[in-house]
């Protein structure tokens, strides 16, 4: 988990407060004049808007409203939203008077502007937080948490994990290292693990992180690196609460986590920066993508239609980022009984491993073919990436059964979103016929990833669907 991810809200508090700044300002206006745009775009009006902008983004910084924010309660945070709001005022007074501008505005204007924004930005902080807390917190996107700790210990962890109120991650389940207690549950969380079985359990979890506090009187059985890198070898991200020294492992930062002093280790710690980046693109990318689908549905619809009865199209569960489960959606190029057909073909797999492939698979329609000879089949999968569930490049996301039977190895080319296309993709995947192959270039594409290697392989996957290269 980056940390400027976790920074990321405060930008957004500053955001919720300017609106609030903005709907107060017209607001008063209204309430006052019985007119908003005659005289809050008054050009004296709008110079006093711009300014009061300006002061509380200095005065937001400086003040550092955000840092306690989910910890403060209903009247702490009124007081803290006066406060703030007691600053503006007399920056904005001193800069009048400054200018020689007092004269100009009309006091009772300013006074129920500042009135108004007290109150509405106290709601909206309170729905701000609510939203963080108790909808993002809970939802797919958050990071998954184990925490791994001893009987004597778990109490106190989660006491001080719920103390923080951490709004970017949610704990999912336990770890006891110490004592069999499978099974039963703690503030509502569940123990699913042990030593002997954690890293089965990580493997088949959706698990973005695990968090190790291990008291430092205890004696640990399992080599303290290979534990870690275990974990590292998944994909997950490991935050360690005690202070360890000489461990040879890249891709690690010191930060704090629920009041715990942790290191953070990880294969790959990506920059936050670049991964909004990767998401912007993907919602015009998807955007863009979901129309011309909408447009080319028109023409496959009635074809798929005609040749086999059902659906026009198809949707499967798939394993994406770090075990999360979506629904993918593709022009539907198989017969109907496709799946119940699969087990008869097993015997002609041409791939070695967690995959199957075949040449002149009997299951694929006419239209089909020519959907997946030009990759039409997979354009509804724009609408995974408008959701969220994928993105326009990243791994192919496994079926749920090759999921199941895969290594703890094998987890960690899920460490990202699935993608509409890969390096596999663009790196004739027709002529690729071993699953670890596979692995190996999804985890050349984690490990070296960036936003231009994005952009690099999006313009490879137009060459790829103008050639038909690599595609059956």
């Amino acid at each position: 988990m980056n940390l400027m991810k976790k920074d990321m809200p405060n930008k957004y508090l500053l955001f919720v407060d300017i609106c609030s700044i903005v709907i107060s300002f017209l607001l008063a206006a209204w309430i006052l004049y019985g007119a908003i745009t005659k005289h809050w775009m008054n050009s004296n009006y709008g110079i006093a808007f711009s300014i009061a902008i300006f002061l509380y983004i200095a005065i937001y910084y400086l003040y550092d409203t955000y840092s306690k924010l989910f910890k403060r309660g209903f009247l702490e945070e009124m007081i803290a939203v006066i406060k703030i709001n007691t600053l503006l005022a007399v920056a904005l007074i001193v800069v009048m008077f400054i200018f020689q501008q007092g004269s100009t505005y009309s006091r009772l204007y300013f006074f129920l502007f500042f009135m108004l924004n007290v109150l509405i930005t106290y709601i909206f902080r309170q729905y701000f937080k609510v939203l963080l807390l108790e909808v993002y917190k809970k939802s797919q996107a958050s990071f998954k948490v184990m925490i791994i700790t001893t009987s004597d210990q778990v109490s106190n962890v989660l006491h001080r994990f719920k103390n923080e109120n951490a709004w970017e991650y949610q704990i999912t389940y336990l770890t006891i290292i110490d004592k069999d207690m499978i099974s039963q549950k703690l503030d509502g969380i569940e123990i699913k693990a042990d030593l002997s079985n954690v890293f089965e359990v990580a493997k088949q979890e959706v698990l973005d992180g695990v968090f190790v506090h291990i008291p430092s009187n205890y004696q640990f059985e399992v080599n303290l690196e290979e534990f870690i890198l275990k974990f590292q070898n998944m994909g997950i991200t490991v935050d360690l609460s005690i202070n360890t020294f000489g461990l040879q492992i890249n891709e690690k930062v010191v930060r704090q986590m629920s009041g715990y002093n942790v290191l953070t280790f990880s294969t790959r710690i990506f920059d936050e920066g670049q991964m909004v980046l990767k998401r912007m693109i993907d919602i015009i990318g998807g955007l863009v993508g979901s129309i011309i689908t909408v447009i080319c549905g028109l023409f496959i619809a009635p074809a798929i239609l005609i040749e086999s009865k059902g659906p026009i199209f198809f949707s499967q569960i798939r394993i994406g980022k770090n075990g999360r489960r979506f629904r993918i959606y593709k022009f539907r190029s198989m017969y109907m009984d496709a799946e119940e057909r699969l087990a008869e073909l097993m015997a002609n797999n041409e791939m070695d491993g967690l995959m199957f492939k075949m040449s002149n698979d009997p299951r694929i329609t006419k239209v089909g073919k020519i959907l997946r000879k030009t990759s039409l089949d997979e354009f509804p999968q724009f609408f995974n990436v408008l959701k969220g569930d994928m993105s326009l490049v990243g791994t192919r996301p496994p079926i749920e059964k090759e999921f199941l039977l895969y290594e703890g190895r094998h987890k960690r080319r899920l460490a990202l979103k699935s993608g509409i296309t890969g390096l596999w993709q663009v790196s004739g995947r027709s002529d690729i016929n071993n699953f670890e192959d596979v692995v190996k270039m999804d985890l050349e594409y984690i490990d070296n990833w960036s936003i231009f290697m994005d952009v690099k392989i999006l313009f490879k996957t137009i060459g790829v669907v103008l050639f038909h290269k690599g595609s059956r």
